[in-house]
């Protein structure tokens, strides 16, 4: 009975009441680094240009990722990568983390599409 008790005092109750906070929790940590992947694989083999529509499908998953994890802090209901209630601290750092790493995952992907396999 006690592990249940200390379980339960780590996670904070946190349950995902909704099904749009769930689908967005999905999105924001499974499905959306997952498109991006493909996304950015996509960008390295076309070796169209810079600003192509595939560069504003990378950034509108970078957009819609941050954005579900806005639903899921604002459900309450959300957690860090410990199990721990996250703070809107966390949130900020999650937006400049996803910012910053499909910024120069981008800029990579064109690099290298445009400029050295193409």
């Amino acid at each position: 009975m006690s592990d249940r008790r200390n379980s339960r005092e780590v996670n904070g109750d946190r349950a995902i009441s909704s099904l749009g906070v769930l689908f967005a929790r999905v999105f924001g940590h499974l499905l959306g680094p997952m498109f991006l992947v493909l996304t950015t694989m996509c960008i390295v083999n076309s070796g169209s240009g810079w600003f192509t529509k595939l560069d504003g499908i990378f950034a509108g998953l970078a957009a819609v990722m941050i954005g579900s994890r806005w639903v899921e802090q604002r459900s309450g209901s959300a957690t860090t990568a410990k199990g721990e209630p996250a703070t809107m601290q966390d949130f900020r750092r999650y937006v400049r983390s996803v910012l910053l790493i499909a910024t120069l995952i981008w800029v990579a992907a064109n690099l290298l599409g445009n400029h050295v396999l193409h």
